[in-house]
């Protein structure tokens, strides 16, 4: 099995081509320019409306006192950021921070509700690799909102505290200074953790497969209504709906040799 069909080796210009409006959906104020800003602004410049759904209110991290000061705060870097790469002014979920894994159905009512009044057949959200409970359940819910909503939509998943397996490996270079200005909007964020550092190594270093003119990408995950409806064990066990990668395979007898040390039968 050769590299590229491991990841791909060309950088791509678009996620879904032709689309008609795409709805982001972040967990926490900031999700949605360190996990996507690039694939948002690169949207936005092509006359695509993109427009974010902050699903809680991000009042856990903040410089102390946190609470509703940090609130209003985090909305505002939201909206500022949203302006930096032509996005739409973002839509609140006013969910209470670490509180999407109870959520359940409503969740995914309201990001059924927000496509449809959006318009949007693409969903970007978190992957289900990601470490932050809030991420994972949003990214979930999100599966099931793509299982609910008709032929023609696209789920995007997207990395922000956990490398996902690229399908798609989007050039931001074209919009590379503008993502970067965008994520400097989050001075509360900034002032916990130099997150605009580390999102920025790890979109340097989805490059490295790429043309040495890319100078930074942004890694994604893409299946199709129908891809999320007929095998979502698929997207969640980190098998590959996308044609652009098989999933890794081990030899014939790796295992038993593997295995046989420790006395273990493989069934």
């Amino acid at each position: 099995m050769s590299e590229d069909q491991h990841i791909p080796y060309q950088a791509s210009s678009l996620p879904v081509p032709g689309a008609v409006g795409v709805l982001v959906l972040a967990p926490h104020p900031d999700d949605e320019v360190f996990g996507c800003g690039g694939c948002a602004a690169l949207y936005a410049l092509s006359g695509v409306p993109v427009q974010a759904l902050i699903l809680t209110d991000g009042g856990l991290h903040g410089v102390p006192p946190a609470g509703v000061a940090v609130v209003a705060a985090r909305q505002e870097e939201a909206r500022a950021a949203a302006k930096v790469l032509g996005c739409q002014p973002p839509i609140f979920g006013h969910y209470a921070d670490r509180s999407l894994s109870t959520a359940g159905g409503a969740l995914v009512n309201l990001i059924v509700r927000q496509m449809k009044e959006c318009g949007a057949d693409v969903l970007l959200a978190p992957s289900v690799w990601e470490i932050h409970p809030d991420h994972r359940a949003a990214a979930l819910a999100a599966i099931e909102a793509i299982q609910q909503l008709g032929a023609g939509h696209t789920l995007v998943q997207y990395e922000v505290g956990a490398p996902l397996l690229p399908n798609v490996l989007l050039d931001i270079t074209p919009v590379w200074q503008r993502k970067q200005q965008a994520m400097a909007c989050f001075g509360s964020q900034l002032a916990l953790q130099a997150y605009d550092r580390h999102i920025s190594a790890l979109n340097v270093f989805r490059t490295y497969t790429l043309p040495a003119a890319v100078q930074a990408a942004e890694g994604l995950r893409v299946a199709t209504q129908q891809q999320a409806k007929e095998d979502p064990f698929g997207l969640v066990f980190q098998g590959n709906p996308h044609p652009v990668r098989e999933q890794f395979l081990p030899p014939d007898g790796w295992l038993a040799r593997l295995f046989r040390p420790h006395r273990q039968k493989l069934v």
